[in-house]
């Protein structure tokens, strides 16, 4: 379960999140929602994990929820099978990244005292946090931006920029993977930005302002604009810039969908 707590006098919610570990019987389970579509990303999931078998400490840094060994879930029916199917897809990129098991998920779920940290690191930053939100909310073209190691890869909505290579991708037709195994490819990042009218120096100063903060994604949702810090499976860390709302915020607990 996460935490999130509107602030208020802040302006925005803190997401902590709590323990939710993957479930026994979710590792064993062998037929999934979309599993002739998980045999499709395989390709994908053995290019991604390339570089993780070199450098095993890049491991955190690849497998957060908007990278290149995250899954979104967007054909699921309901929001707890999109987290059992990303949970899955979790153990199962783990593995072929050859990740061992207590070490998938030991840098998320570090202990009482990670998320306080994670907390005061952000509220650290507010003033560079704000200017940043601000300046990814004018890019109304741009619902997802993201960024992981090694440097340079990123990601701009479904567009994966990784090894000089851009490339669109295309949502699995059942359950809306992305990415999926197929692909569209753009001649550039630039030529794909240019397609939507977006600038590409914005995008890669915005890029740049994020890591220096210390965050890994900007997402433009419903309910606002999420600045992800860390995360993994269904579980993430970082701040939402909440929409104006008719009436005062309160605080509540919940996952986040």
């Amino acid at each position: 379960m996460r935490l999130r707590t509107k602030v208020p006098v802040l302006g925005v919610a803190l997401i902590l999140a709590g323990i939710s570990h993957i479930a026994a019987e979710e590792r064993r389970e062998q037929n999934p929602p979309g599993g002739d579509e998980f045999e499709h990303l395989m390709p994908h999931i053995t290019q991604s994990c390339v570089v993780v078998r070199e450098t095993p400490g890049i491991w955190p840094y690849r497998s957060f929820p908007y990278g290149p060994l995250g899954l979104e879930v967007r054909g699921a029916k309901t929001p707890a099978e999109a987290d059992r199917i990303r949970n899955f897809f979790l153990g199962a990129v783990a593995g072929a990244c050859g990740i061992p098991p207590d070490q998938v998920t030991g840098y998320f779920f570090c202990g009482p005292q990670c998320p306080a940290n994670r907390r005061d690191h952000l509220l650290g930053q507010l003033p560079a946090i704000r200017s940043l939100a601000r300046d990814f909310g004018d890019l109304r073209a741009v619902r997802l931006l993201a960024a992981w190691a090694p440097k340079g890869e990123l990601r701009v909505n479904d567009l994966f920029l990784m090894q000089n290579r851009a490339r669109e991708a295309v949502p699995s037709r059942v359950m809306g993977f992305v990415p999926s195994g197929d692909w569209r490819s753009w001649p550039s990042l630039g030529a794909y930005l240019q397609k939507i009218d977006v600038s590409e120096g914005k995008v890669i100063d915005l890029t740049r302002r994020m890591l220096e903060i210390g965050l890994s994604a900007l997402i433009r949702d419903p309910s606002g604009i999420r600045l992800v810090g860390v995360g993994v499976g269904d579980n993430e860390s970082g701040l939402l810039f909440l929409r104006p709302a008719p009436c005062a915020p309160g605080v509540w607990e919940g996952r986040q969908n």
